[in-house]
């Protein structure tokens, strides 16, 4: 038998409709996970920091605390704010020390990891969401709900990771006093 050219044409268009209808969703699919985070050979200078502006404009506290001047090791403790004080916030600052380590127990293709690979998680965000080091590439606000912390708490679905090693880490709030100062206070 011979091919024609109407033949092959047939041939090619349905191929080309089962293509389109079957793998390109799972080749973008496949795609969009391995594209997700930067690249970012090294992990994160030490200590990583981020800043989030405040949508609160003023708050009451709810236990009295101490201020500072900044929010480094060379700070100087400028006052103490009492109970019920009333602060408007500027800014959050999320500072990582260490980040926690995690150890991957069950295979995760999506980022490439295996059975006993390393990721690192910097500042957690709420809700199981964190910043992430993986395999040379930066997550911001990834669902970190597959880790198990090491009290035990922590995942909700899909346990693949297992907190080894808590990281240091500290949160400290930028506020504006009522007598006009600037001042920093630590979160607990």
């Amino acid at each position: 038998m011979r091919l024609t050219r109407g033949f092959f044409s047939k041939k090619f268009v349905r191929l080309a409709i089962v293509l389109q209808f079957f793998l390109v969703p799972l080749l973008k699919t496949t795609l969009a996970v391995q594209d997700q985070g930067i690249a970012m050979p090294t992990r994160p200078p030490l200590p990583a920091t981020l800043e989030e502006n405040w949508t609160v404009k003023r708050f009451k506290l709810i236990h009295s605390t101490p201020i500072y001047d900044n929010w480094t090791a060379k700070r100087k403790k400028i006052g103490e704010l009492p109970r019920g004080a009333v602060v408007s916030g500027l800014l959050k600052l999320s500072v990582v020390y260490e980040p926690d380590v995690v150890s991957i127990t069950a295979p995760m293709p999506q980022f490439g990891l295996n059975v006993g690979d390393t990721i690192f998680r910097y500042t957690e965000e709420g809700e199981g969401f964190a910043d992430f080091w993986i395999n040379g590439r930066w997550y911001k606000a990834l669902d970190g709900s597959f880790i198990t912390d090491q009290d035990g708490n922590g995942c909700s679905k899909n346990c693949s990771g297992k907190e080894t090693k808590p990281g240091r880490k500290e949160e400290w709030s930028h506020v504006y006093l009522q007598d006009g100062r600037n001042a920093w206070f630590r979160n607990f």
